[in-house]
């Protein structure tokens, strides 16, 4: 019965209303109207689902009454995120009317907006009003009242009337206030007086006039949000948009266009990544090169009597440099190729003997390394439609470094050899973060371990030289315990920082 005599008002009320507010806005010129959103308020509980749908067709016909005011219907709002009005108000979270309303009268360039929330039970009607400032995104005015059988006419051109008090105290502000860092000062003793009236004869108003210095928050969906509607009957709102439910509610909260987000969502899919990278790291990027000679007078001639020498490669701390170029074959998923640079130290030593003579000190020099590698690579990144994804990455390596006779000449009595080269395995794993719609930062942390390759070589020549050619001791000369290559660390690892580029996917 409440519902229909709710009904009956709608067709009665208007005239009472029109007399009641007959006189102008002060502050407004003739033809001057300030524009209102009505959102429809949210039912607390079941019993309230049908008065609360109809409550914002109630107040739009109570403010439409009135010359200075244009009423903006949720129906003529425009869509928001891709999504209709209606649509985006129906998934709006519990409790969270306020925000929703903000972000639609904001689309619809409303200068206000009037939302609330209902809860009826055995002993009345709780509704709850709110009217937001949208110019400068906060609550100008919020009420309370507890409702009786009869009071939901006089309750209804309360809020008209209040809400004409509340302009009426904005009147002549013309500066558009985007970013206020103190609440403004604004007369609400109107408003007051208005409330204070309809606590009399309703008996139960509670009220708050004073504007809040905090901007509107804008909805966010919860878990409880989401299961909450997965309880409610009907179609449900991400069936409408195409999206499972955990996928709408990462819409939800993105702040995005819908379409825009399922692009996002779609992830690497179809597109073709390109990367380019910067940073430091510890591997195979030094190399070490001994070379040790004795020779011998022989019938008046120099004669090689014994050569030894080896070259190794050794591990480092460099400086890396990476392109690398992936497809997506999934939303998560992508195959690609990597390529880089490291820069590392070579480190060579040659010593020179001649038989029956005391040694001179061995000659070291000091190169910088040049390191290539390049192979293929698998990534993930997980949550595509996020703005912070995880990465998890492996891939493979073939590494190339340098070879001594790459640096200076040697003496021709020693052996030269090419740069050794080596296989690695990678893991990977890191974050990206969306800078632009095609642009992401990324950060790797990759991990590596050589499992092949060939990173030692050896050449020993000669009859052989001992130290009893020169003390009278058994122990060789050249080949020592002390005098052997090091070989490659087995383990690596670094950090790279960069930049990468998606293009192509879904449009």
């Amino acid at each position: 019965m409440k519902h229909i005599r709710l009904l009956i008002l709608l067709l009665v009320s208007n005239a009472s209303m029109a007399q009641a507010l007959e006189d102008p806005i002060d502050g407004f010129d003739d033809g001057d109207t300030a524009t209102v959103f009505v959102s429809p308020f949210q039912p607390r509980n079941d019993a309230a689902a049908g008065l609360a749908a109809m409550m914002s067709a109630f107040l739009e016909s109570q403010l439409q009454s009135i010359p200075e005011l244009s009423v903006i219907p949720v129906y003529e709002a425009p869509s928001v995120h891709d999504m209709s009005a209606e649509l985006y108000l129906e998934s709006c979270p519990p409790g969270q009317a306020i925000g929703c309303a903000f972000v639609v009268g904001e689309v619809a360039g409303a200068q206000y907006a009037v939302t609330g929330s209902i809860q009826s039970d055995t002993d009345g009607t709780l509704v709850e009003v709110a009217i937001i400032d949208v110019r400068t995104s906060r609550e100008a005015m919020s009420f309370v009242a507890q409702l009786g059988l009869g009071e939901d006419e006089r309750f209804a051109e309360g809020v008209a009337s209040v809400l004409v008090a509340v302009v009426r105290g904005e009147a002549g502000r013309l500066e558009d206030i985007r970013d206020l860092t103190e609440a403004p000062e604004v007369d609400y003793s109107a408003a007051a007086a208005q409330l204070a009236e309809l606590a009399e004869e309703l008996g139960d108003v509670r009220t708050s006039t004073t504007r809040s210095s905090t901007l509107i928050d804008r909805p966010e969906m919860t878990e409880e949000d989401l299961s909450e509607r997965m309880d409610r009957e009907g179609t449900k709102p991400w069936e409408r948009v195409g999206l499972t439910p955990q996928q709408y509610m990462q819409w939800k909260n993105s702040d995005e266009p819908l379409e825009q987000w399922k692009s996002r969502a779609s992830g690497r899919r179809g597109q073709v990544i390109l990367r380019g990278s910067g940073g430091f790291g510890y591997g195979p990027v030094d190399g070490r090169y001994n070379g040790s000679y004795v020779r011998e007078v022989v019938d008046g001639q120099f004669t090689l009597a014994e050569m030894y020498a080896w070259q190794s490669q050794e591990s480092g701390g460099g400086v890396f440099t990476e392109a690398a170029m992936g497809v997506g074959l999934s939303p998560v998923w992508e195959l690609g190729i990597q390529g880089g640079y490291a820069s590392g130290r070579y480190n060579r030593t040659v010593l020179s003997k001649v038989m029956n003579n005391t040694a001179a000190p061995p000659k070291e020099d000091d190169f910088s390394n040049t390191n290539l590698y390049i192979g293929p690579t698998v990534l993930a990144a997980f949550a595509p439609g996020a703005k912070m994804r995880p990465l998890l990455g492996v891939g493979a390596m073939y590494w190339m470094g340098d070879g001594v006779d790459e640096k200076e000449s040697l003496p021709e009595e020693l052996e030269t050899f090419p740069g050794p080269t080596l296989v690695l395995i990678q893991a990977k794993t890191g974050l990206e973060f969306r800078v632009s719609k095609n642009v992401d930062f990324f950060a790797h942390v990759p991990l590596t371990a050589v499992v092949a390759g060939s990173d030692t070589a050896v050449a020993h020549t000669g009859r052989g030289c001992t130290e009893e050619n020169l003390d009278g001791s058994s122990e060789r000369c050249l080949a020592t315990e002390s005098n052997q290559p090091p070989g490659v660390g087995a383990v690596g690892a670094g950090v790279l920082f960069g930049l990468q580029v998606r293009l192509f996917g879904r449009r």
